[in-house]
């Protein structure tokens, strides 16, 4: 037993006393040291939330919510900063310093596997087996009306989750192979996307997505009718029902793709537009109706636009000038037993021009205040908010990964982190005890000034993750305003049709754009991957050898740490066969915002509880974790009533 000075710490055991290691100040060992958590987890976020609720949300909505997205991150940089703070001063994850309080370690492992239900579901595998499945069918794959196409796009899934265990298990520590992987991402990704961006991206899309993420507040109104060349979404009452039509009429054999929903009363049904054979007989009639509507579109680089008053039905037809420009050359005002007709918009009154303006000038769309919305209305308007939702959730990182934070910053060495070990990988790691609670430092005027030293390390280490989390989801949403602004991105085809849509553009080189996109795509989502099979097990490596003797007398935390992720390979088996890779993101994303605000404001209590009162977060720091919890969890509480 140690003769060292303790710390009593809640319900675990006391804390040890050591000294705390001088922080990085200058020169090469800062910015080296800069390689940290903030890299690992900017390449871990810079995944399903950017490259494919990202583009998606674009693509229907412009840049309109991408204030969200900016709240979203700069509210967890707060929550990171929380739990990092907690684990400079013990050199313990903050999961663990959760289990050190009031009701105790088995009830909090129990509010913990409750939480993590959302991690156990493998999106970023799933989802990146769909540029792989086209790079190798040599079209997007149809995963609703080819069955082959599916079981391809599944069985791709499946090995690709097998092979992410594959770095987790060779070589050194797990947290040093996963710094290799990530870095190496940022900048393979940011480097394409960067040269994407600067070389084909016009004026206007850059400047629309980098004000999207100031303009708080904004929300977008899609007309009843929006035909923007081969894309369409289609929204007519008919009777009791209400019809929503969404489609793409595809590139290469003018296919479509889509959707069909049907809303009678309470019940909503959705059906495969391309395949009629379930539909009612008032249901085929309007799908017919649409499809020849829209078909006559495809190529043609022109637009309809219709829209309704209380009193008035707007209709504009016209040509999408250099793409982006939408240039009227007929707009149509039915009345009350009159047709008004003009040739230009500067033909249309001041009085009723603003409207049909906005759409225009935002491609289709119009961008208004969601308070004046809310205060005329009296509700949100009518978008797919479980989409939205899961678009804000993941933006950054998100759920239980934000805590990963701390768990990261032990394993790098930062602070107490030092003196407590790390996790060594299976094969091939060096031996690496990890001790089974942290250490703490005296609060001598030499550690208090090393204490603020280490704050500032870690707060630019945030600076990084944030300026990275905000690149990293502007730059695929440039690509998708570009590319394939206004198009129905059905599934988990986004990083597919972004690829095709370059290759469309231009196709002197549409075979090179088409497989680096393609690759790119992949690239994003595999090492999220691998990331997050480390965060389960490390999560739950730290969790289980902190409260239970029994575990920590197998010897070596490699066994407890490996044992957990078989685990988590046999049940993302099982989640990968049963559901459909976007449902499985949508759901996940939901379950990550519950779990972003509790831990967020546990991690507050914890702070407060646990480290001397000198040391503690100042009022401004623990006013936006606060915030950050409020906001997470309202946003999924929220949905129950949208």
């Amino acid at each position: 037993m140690s003769d060292k000075p303790t710390v009593a710490a809640g319900a675990l055991a006391p804390w040890e006393i050591d000294n705390l290691p001088e922080p990085p100040r200058s020169g090469r060992t800062l910015w080296l040291g800069l390689i940290g958590p903030g890299v690992v987890l900017a390449g871990t976020s810079i995944g399903t939330g950017e490259w494919l609720f990202g583009p998606v949300v674009s693509a229907q909505y412009g840049a309109s919510l991408f204030w969200l997205a900016m709240i979203s991150i700069v509210l967890q940089g707060f929550a990171n900063l929380m739990f990092m703070r907690y684990a400079i001063y013990c050199g313990e994850p903050m999961n663990v310093g959760i289990l050190r309080t009031w009701p105790g370690p088995m009830a909090w492992i129990a509010f913990f596997a409750l939480l993590d239900v959302a991690s156990f579901f493998p999106y970023n595998a799933s989802n990146a087996a769909v540029p792989l499945a086209t790079g190798i069918l040599g079209r997007l794959p149809d995963t609703i009306g080819n069955p082959d196409d599916k079981l391809l796009v599944r069985g791709l899934g499946i090995t690709i989750f097998l092979l992410c265990f594959v770095p987790l298990i060779f070589g050194g520590t797990v947290y040093r192979m996963l710094e290799k992987i990530m870095a190496t991402k940022l900048v393979v990704v940011l480097g394409y996307l960067s040269i994407i961006a600067l070389t084909m991206v016009s004026a206007p899309v850059f400047w629309d997505v980098c004000t999207g993420f100031f303009a708080f507040g904004t929300v977008p109104l899609r007309p009843d009718t929006l035909i923007v060349d081969r894309h369409f979404s289609v929204r007519k009452i008919v009777g009791d029902a209400e019809f929503f039509a969404k489609g793409t009429w595809e590139r290469k054999d003018d296919s479509i793709t889509g959707e069909l929903q049907v809303i009678r009363g309470n019940k909503k049904s959705k059906f495969n537009l391309a395949n009629s054979d379930k539909l009612s007989d008032e249901e085929s009639q309007f799908r017919d109706a649409i499809l020849a509507r829209t078909k006559v579109f495809i190529r043609s680089k022109r637009f309809l636009i219709e829209y309704s008053t209380d009193t008035e039905v707007w209709t504009a037809e016209g040509d999408v000038v250099d793409n982006h420009t939408f240039q009227p050359s007929r707009i149509t005002v039915l009345g009350t037993g009159q047709s008004t007709v003009y040739s230009t918009l500067d033909q249309v009154p001041d009085s009723q021009r603003s409207r049909l303006k906005n759409h225009l000038q935002h491609e289709g769309l119009a961008y208004v205040n969601a308070f004046n919305y809310v205060s005329e209305h009296g509700r949100l308007p009518p978008l797919d908010w479980s989409m939205v939702v899961a678009f804000v959730a993941i933006a950054g990182a998100g759920g239980l990964t934000n805590t990963m934070f701390s768990n990261y910053a032990r394993d790098k060495g930062w602070g107490m982190g030092c003196h407590v070990g790390a996790i060594p990988s299976a094969c091939g790691g060096i031996t690496v005890s990890l001790s089974h609670t942290g250490k703490v430092f005296s609060l001598d005027s030499e550690n208090r000034f090393k204490w603020l030293g280490w704050m500032q390390h870690i707060r630019r280490d945030q600076a990084i993750w944030i300026a990275a989390s905000v690149i990293g989801m502007a730059l695929p949403c440039m690509m998708s305003l570009e590319f394939i602004r206004n198009a129905s991105v059905v599934g988990d085809r986004a990083a597919a049709m972004s690829a095709e849509g370059i290759a469309g553009r231009y196709p002197s080189y549409a075979s090179l754009f088409w497989y680096l996109t393609l690759i790119c795509g992949f690239l994003v989502l595999t090492p999220g991957q691998v990331s997050t099979g480390d965060q389960i097990a490390r999560r739950w490596t730290d969790m289980l050898w902190n409260a239970s003797s029994r575990v920590r007398r197998t010897g070596e935390v490699r066994y407890v740490y490996y044992g957990i992720m078989s685990i988590y390979a046999t049940g993302g088996l099982v989640i990968l066969i049963l559901f459909p890779a976007v449902a499985i993101a949508k759901f996940a994303a939901v379950l990550q915002n519950i779990a972003l605000g509790s831990t967020s404001l546990l991690a507050l209590y914890v702070n407060r509880k646990l480290l001397p009162k000198e040391i503690q977060p100042g009022w401004f720091h623990q006013i936006g974790i606060v915030l950050c919890g409020v906001f997470f969890l309202s946003i999924s509480i929220a949905l129950l009533f949208i």
